[in-house]
């Protein structure tokens, strides 16, 4: 029977997201995540097997973060074009934060890895599709309310696009743009959809 942990491993993993949301997963040293979480490194490895053990944690924990915090709306009964609009301008205004410095980490984290490993691909993936279907969710609202007339197609077409800047409007963010920027980016997107 293996010793009982010292620590929340939920506590941990809170913890070591911030530093890898800060520094990426490659610049973030065992040490990094020994001094950010208070924790040794044999009590992580006993907790995790690994770094990336540790970091595969952390972005479930940061997706389920922002799934609840911004992506619900647009999945909710009667998410419509308003919706959006509230996504994309707290995520405007986000950028002027010191987290909204720090980007996305899941956006982060496919510039830095890529494909290089499998199941953070896969952390990736599943995040941009809940965004994708999450602003395709709103579209098909707007469309019942009379707000947007789009089919089918065009309708994944601008869940795409949204897509997109919501990606974009978070590298601005890491990249410091001005907030005027961002705000630009969400008015030419809004009128875009009509």
């Amino acid at each position: 029977m293996g010793r009982k942990l010292e620590f929340e491993p939920g506590d941990a993993v809170e913890k070591a997201m911030m530093v890898f949301w800060r520094k990426g997963y490659e610049r973030t040293s065992v040490g990094d995540l020994e001094d950010e979480t208070g924790v040794g490194r044999k009590s992580l490895y006993r907790a995790f097997r690994d770094k990336e053990d540790l970091f595969l944690a952390a972005l479930a924990n940061y997706r389920r973060f922002m799934a609840d915090e911004n992506l619900a709306p647009l999945k909710a009964d009667g998410a419509d074009a308003e919706t959006i609009r509230a996504l994309l301008e707290k995520l405007a205004s986000f950028g002027g934060t010191p987290e909204g410095a720090m980007g996305c980490l899941i956006c982060n984290t496919a510039i830095e890895l890529g494909r290089d490993l499998p199941e953070v691909s896969r952390h990736v993936d599943g995040y941009f599709e809940q965004i994708r279907s999450g602003m395709a969710h709103a579209l098909h609202g707007a469309v019942a309310k009379g707000q947007l007339r789009l089919s089918d197609d065009e309708i994944v077409q601008e869940a795409n696009f949204l897509f997109g800047v919501v990606q974009s409007l978070c590298v601005l963010g890491r990249a410091g743009a001005p907030p005027d920027t961002m705000r630009d980016v969400v008015a030419s997107a809004m009128r875009r959809l009509g």
